[in-house]
């Protein structure tokens, strides 16, 4: 039995050895399937290749020889501090004109107002047509069911013309309106103003056309501003009584379905100009008795009062019933007491979605909450709390439904005897018939008092509050402070509610939809938003006294009017002028600041006035306009500068050197910085690391600071020079300059950059179609005119010399010395024009006409469709090696729109050193300067034909003193560029292959994007969505460096409630609807509760057949409000294959460097469904399980790990790495990769087993909302209540002794023009609803 048992044990040890062997001779197969040497030879040859051959196509030797030799050009050394010096000067002298013409706007006004006579019967002469003004809104209208004809100007309605005409209208007007490039092309006409009355104001009351009548006589200093300075933009006089007067005349824009909510008295930059900046405390009684009508209406007056707040403004909500508690949890201290929060756009929406969810109960103590505000006041004048908020006016506003007491203690004991907080009461509600104690409140506490009664009254009740608190500045009289807003919109919608989807209002099928978008772009209707910030200066009444008329009842039947005069300080309005923020970055050439160089500014609160990372819209898509982000203008330098810090990487991170930078600029001091950040690209799909150099400097008698930025490495020099053109010695003999630049040739200048204009358009001879044609134009000009060609004035002329002395300052008389620029004159850049020139000449080779047979030949062998140069001066010349495509003559197939065709290179590709393509060419001179940088559309799948585009960086100089001079590059064929990859790998691997299936290859570019790979739908995917094991760990072993970019203006879709507080003031009937919906819902639900429908119809209780209903899932189903719509061209869906999940317990993989691969499953691949997703094939987003309108926007913010290639880590192995994973399967087999350097490319090599199915585990880069959450609640407060440092506006003017005679404190609404406001907002919001 022993032997046996040996004998046994023996055949099992010989079994396990003969097992283990064959184990390791098939693992030993499976390890040596991918040979490292053969992939690099194929890396090797197919880099050389590519060398080469795009060297050859984009004549890379002949440019680089020719920046070299020219002795034009030089490498010279910036000074950065300068530069920024020097340009915040020149746009310091172009804000104080516009400074100068709003003060002459102001200094007109206030003297024709006050020689005015006041005509009561004005309104009356108005209605019976023997009166008229430009009105905006009836001007050039056609009349309704207009046949058409011949001259549409002579059909327009006129009050000029003979009553028994046809067009004859009353109160209408027609003026010619001519496009003009100078106002985005807008029709104006520049001899007169025109007049935008608001809905909500009644232009026949008195006071209203009175002030319309006095201030047509702007015009003359409308138009002498604007000769003296062409750059001037927008002027305008906003009056207190609602209208707006801007200059030029142009026609407002109404729809029937969208009614005109724009009110200039609720903009900022009137707001900042009535009056200085104000700390506010609203108290909204919660109590018991504000319910219904009257709790809708408070929340509307709340809402209203924030909405005319600003940046500079601080403000809190709190509510009180029986305790007084602040309205949003997140605006406490420490220690729980309510806090003044800037009034930014975020902030206020928090109070406004609080506000809309808050429940009364209990009875009102106002005496806690009115000692709850003046003390929390108080900490902010004289507490620990001095430092923030305004530290100048300070209000309490009052909403509440009733006042039982006029609380004289407290307001003895808080505020006397200076009164330094203002009361402000809003009594809402009819039923009151007590109004002493609130109107005693307002008036001995320097406020107002106003009984709101009606929700369409709210709005003018609220502004009411606006005056008052702008008298001490009246009384000042001489003071007039000028104001300067935030960036903002010259087009932002109105309502309340906000609406991000234009443009769909009915239903209509798809092709539809795209007809009406067409005619939309035809009829510029909408052509994107254009930002500026706005200088503004309040406007006086000269008078001190006025006439008040006051109704005393004398007994209970009769009432007499008294005339009494009462001392005032009335505001008329507020002047300002449009400063475009394109004017601004004119002053500050973007040649001059290099590749990679970009300015930006700040102002007092350290928002951005722009940056290049300011990204204020929501990207268009399909039928989805683009449109403004709720929160784009509030956007702080702390959030577009990510600075990286390797050592954390938690959001909102606090880095010293950004925070120091910051204060200073926000303290308008002058300084450098040196800061290492993260620079994204590409939709935030592309990342890299720079260090930056930061110079910054103030902008005089503004809120501003200007910066500029340039990359450390390469950023302070410069290629400079170009070719004089009056030196005969730098030409052939009759040679021409334009003969650099043909007419209508294949080369297009940067569109943004100012080559040459003419100073005031309009006229025929200056609109031209394209950039190109007026830089032809002037080079015409530079021929014909030779040496007297005149380059024009400077980019800004000089600040006039005051009487007196030769020395300006902002306060010598405005009109002296500024002669007028001329109608005919212009400015043109020297610098930039003759680098323009000299670079068009060295690229001239461009243009030598290569024979068919080496063009064709480039296209047969290498498929290189289009070789391209683009120039430090922003110029772009191309040249096409691919045979034109085949005619079409079948009109019906000349256009596809489910398939519009791709625009040509040089429509998308024209801003030169602002593309993508050229920024990452130079930026990567510097891991490899023998270099092409190549890159393919991003997720591009199996939509074939496209190119690969591969782009060279041009150096001139040597060593570290060396400068970007232009990029070469080409654009190749995909196929052809696959196909050459492919050919390559089968000719030199023997039986290993890239077309084996035993093998998958991928070509991945520095950012770890798909250029190349078997599966075609794979091309331009990111990496780790294909194989994101694989890339763990070439990260993992360094190979790609992973970097956290945070996108702090990031936009959320979330639920939106259905309507605002203000929704039931769209129609009274609506309540009557919800009533009776109501009703119905409570009886449906009882028949179902009970089965009372069995009654009398069984068979309900089956399923019928019925027609197939539209599904939530259909995607043919176009989501239209609340509306559908099938698509008119209906295909089946192909069916779509499930991916298939792998078994929860299996092993996970492991790496032969010792390194775990990752988690088979990331939380990541569980992510809640995406925002929306396109329909295949179609241009119309499509919600997933949502409507459209049950959405907005809201801010939060984002987070993406990108990547980025690190050379060194495979330069420093000195050959392939080499991989392998194991556990990566319940078969324990293992499975290989290689990944080859591919030379002279930005691209590696992949090559990967597929024998063994490895689990893959989803790597993606799209940004994820960062879930602060519970944990994280205290630092997602302090985002909100932005506690970043920032400079109190440097003039507050709070409190004029005078102001204790003025006695007129409020009342309640106007027994006349209550019920026509009324009247006049109800018809228009049901019109729109």
């Amino acid at each position: 039995m022993t032997g046996v048992r040996w004998g046994l044990a023996g055949l099992v040890l010989l079994a396990s050895v003969a097992v283990t062997q064959f184990q390791q001779q098939q693992q030993q197969q499976q390890t040596n399937q991918i040979d490292a040497k053969t992939v690099e030879g194929w890396s090797q040859k197919f880099g050389a290749e590519l060398w080469v051959s795009l060297s050859q196509a984009t004549r890379r030797e002949s440019i680089q020889g020719q920046y070299d030799n020219m002795p034009q050009l030089s490498v010279a050394e910036v000074d950065g501090f300068e530069m920024v010096r020097t340009m915040a000067a020149e746009v310091q002298i172009m804000m104080q004109h516009k400074i100068d013409a709003i003060k002459r706007i102001m200094e007109l006004a206030e003297n024709i107002a006050l020689d005015h006579k006041y005509d009561k019967e004005r309104g009356s002469r108005l209605a019976e047509g023997r009166y008229v003004y430009v009105n905006a809104k009836k001007l050039n209208v056609l009349p309704d069911g207009d046949s058409g004809g011949n001259g549409e100007f002579d059909r327009y309605l006129s009050q000029y013309r003979d009553p028994s005409s046809e067009y004859y209208a009353p109160g209408y007007s027609r003026l010619m309106l001519n496009p003009d490039p100078h106002f985005s092309g807008i029709p104006v006409n520049t001899s007169r103003s025109s007049v935008h009355v608001p809905t909500n104001v009644f232009d026949g009351e008195p006071k209203v056309i009175n002030a319309i009548d006095w201030s047509k006589k702007l015009d003359d200093i409308f138009r002498d501003n604007y000769e003296r300075d062409p750059s001037l933009s927008w002027q305008y006089f906003g009056s207190s009584t609602g209208f707006l007067r801007q200059y030029p005349a142009i026609k407002w824009l109404t729809y029937e379905d969208d009614p005109d909510m724009y009110d200039a008295r609720m903009r900022d930059w009137y707001i900042k100009s009535a009056a200085s900046a104000k700390d506010i405390v609203i108290l909204l009684d919660t109590s018991g008795s504000m319910t219904g009508l009257r709790k809708e209406i408070a929340k509307h007056v709340v809402i209203n009062i924030m909405e005319t707040l600003g940046e500079d403004d601080f403000l809190t909500v709190l509510t009180f019933s029986d305790e007084t508690r602040p309205l949003v949890d997140c605006f406490t201290d420490a220690d729980g007491e309510p806090e003044l929060v800037q009034a930014t756009t975020e902030n206020i929406a928090e109070f406004t979605e609080a506000v809309n969810n808050i429940e009364t109960e209990e009875i009102a103590n106002f005496t806690s909450a009115l000692v709850t505000g003046f003390n929390l006041l108080e900490r902010y004048k004289t507490g620990q709390a001095r430092t923030s908020g305004t530290g100048c006016n300070q209000a309490i506003m009052l909403v509440t439904d009733g006042v039982p007491y006029k609380f004289e203690t407290i307001f003895q004991e808080h505020n006397e005897p200076s009164t330094p907080v203002r009361m402000f009461t809003y009594l809402i509600g009819r039923e009151i018939s007590d109004l002493e104690a609130a109107k005693w409140i307002a008036c001995h506490n320097k406020g107002y008092f106003t009984h709101v009664t009606t929700l369409a009254e709210v709005k003018e009740q609220v502004l009411k509050y606006i005056p008052v608190m702008a008298r001490p500045l009246v009384l000042m009289r001489e003071q007039h402070p000028v104001r300067w807003t935030g960036v903002y919109a010259d087009i932002e919608v109105p309502n309340d509610r906000m609406l991000w989807v234009i443009g769909l209002a009915k239903p209509m099928t798809r092709g539809q939809l795209r007809e009406e978008l067409e005619a939309q772009d035809r009829e510029g209707t909408f052509k994107g938003y254009k930002l500026m910030t706005t200088v503004s200066i309040p406007v006086y009444n000269k008078k001190n006294h006025t006439n008040f008329t006051e109704s005393i009842r004398v007994s209970d039947k009769k009432k007499v009017d008294k005339v009494k005069k009462v001392r005032i300080a009335e505001l008329l309005g507020v002047a300002g002028t449009d400063v475009p923020i394109a004017q601004i970055e004119k002053l500050i050439p973007p040649y001059k600041l290099g590749v990679n160089g970009y300015s930006f500014a700040v102002n007092n609160n350290g928002y951005i006035l722009y940056h290049p990372d300011l990204r204020p819209m929501i990207p268009r898509s399909g039928a989805f306009q683009e449109i403004l982000k709720p929160n784009y203008n509030s956007v702080d330098l702390a959030e577009v500068e990510l600075v990286y810090n390797p050592r954390s990487d938690e959001p909102r991170y606090n880095d010293s050197n950004l925070f120091m930078m910051r204060k200073e600029m926000v303290d308008q001091k002058d300084g450098v910085q040196r800061m290492t950040v993260k620079v994204h690209m590409d939709d935030m799909k592309r990342v890299t690391i720079r260090e930056q150099d930061y110079f910054y400097h103030n902008i005089s008698n503004t809120p501003f600071t200007l910066g500029i930025v340039f990359p450390s490495k390469y950023g302070k020099y410069r290629v400079v020079g170009g070719l004089e053109v009056n030196d005969p010695g730098n030409r052939q003999p009759n040679q021409k300059v334009s003969d650099f630049l043909e007419k209508d040739g294949k080369w297009k200048i940067h569109p943004d950059w100012v080559y040459c204009e003419y100073n005031y358009g309009g006229t025929r001879d200056r609109l031209f179609d394209k950039p190109e044609d007026m830089m032809h134009h002037f080079l015409m000009r530079l021929d014909d005119e030779n040496k007297s060609f005149n380059w024009g004035q400077s980019r800004v002329r000089p600040l006039p010399k005051c009487q007196g002395n030769g020395v300006y300052t902002p306060d010598c008389q405005k009109s002296r010395g500024i002669p007028t620029a001329g109608k005919d004159s212009h400015f043109c850049d020297k610098e930039l024009v003759q680098a323009l020139i000299l670079d068009a000449m060295i690229t001239k080779v461009f243009e030598d006409k290569t024979s068919s047979a080496d063009s064709s030949q480039l296209f047969q062998l290498f498929g290189i469709n289009l070789s391209f140069v683009a120039t430090r001066s922003g110029l772009t010349r191309w040249e096409e090696h691919a045979p034109p495509p085949d005619p079409v003559y079948d009109e019906e197939h000349a256009f596809d729109p489910e398939n519009p065709k791709e625009p040509h290179f040089s429509e998308v590709n024209n801003e030169a050193t602002d593309e993508v393509w050229y920024k990452r060419a130079v930026d990567y001179h510097y891991n490899n300067p023998e270099s092409f940088v190549f890159s393919v559309p991003f997720d591009i799948g199996d939509k074939r034909p496209t190119v690969v585009t591969a782009t060279h960086a041009i150096f001139k100089g040597k060593g570290t003193k060396k400068a970007p001079a232009a990029v070469v590059g080409v654009q190749i064929d995909y196929e052809h560029f696959r196909n050459k990859f492919m050919n390559i790998t089968n000719k030199q691997g023997g039986t290993l292959s890239c077309d084996s299936s035993k093998v998958e290859c991928y070509v991945i570019d520095n950012n770890g994007f798909v250029v190349i790979s078997e599966d075609p739908l794979n091309t331009g995917k990111f990496f780790g969505e294909i194989d994101g094991t694989v890339l763990n760990s070439l990260v993992q072993n360094q190979v790609f460096k992973k970097i956290k970019v945070y996108d702090y203006q990031a936009i959320c879709l979330e639920s939106a409630a259905y309507g605002n507080p203000a929704s039931i003031m769209m129609t009274p009937f609506r309540v009557m609807a919800n009533i009776f919906n109501w009703i119905l819902a409570n009886i449906a639900f009882t028949i179902i509760r009970f089965e009372l429908h069995h009654l009398w119809n069984p068979d309900w209780t089956y399923a019928m057949p019925q027609q197939s209903q539209p599904s939530l899932n259909d995607p043919n189903l176009v989501y239209d409000g609340d509306y559908y719509a099938y698509d008119d061209e209906y295909m089946p869906a192909a069916p779509v294959e499930e991916p298939q999940m792998p078994p929860l317990q299996e092993p996970e993989p492991d790496v032969q460097y010792e390194d775990e691969a990752p988690p088979t499953f990331s939380e990541k691949d569980n992510q809640l469904m995406q925002e929306y997703y396109q329909k295949e094939g179609g241009p119309i987003p499509i919600l997933d399980m949502t409507y459209i309108n049950k959405t907005q926007p809201k801010p939060c913010d984002k987070e993406v790990e990108l990547y980025e290639l690190n050379e060194e880590a495979l330069k420093k192995e000195g050959r392939p790495l080499q991989g392998i994973l194991r556990n990566c399967h319940t078969s324990n087999c293992v499975r290989q990769f290689t990944v080859s350097m591919i030379p002279n490319t930005n691209l590696i090599l992949v090559a990967a087993d597929t024998t063994c199915p490895c689990y893959s585990n989803r790597i993606s880069v799209e940004p994820t909302k960062v879930d602060y959450g519970p944990s994280n609640e205290t630092m997602y407060c302090e985002k909100l209540k932005t506690n970043l440092y920032r400079k109190k506006p440097h003039q507050c003017i709070k409190y004029h002794p005078q102001e204790e005679e003025i006695s007129l404190c409020g009342s309640g609404c106007s027994f006349k023009m209550c019920p026509v406001v009324l009247i006049i907002l109800y018809l228009t919001t049901y019109l729109y609803q």
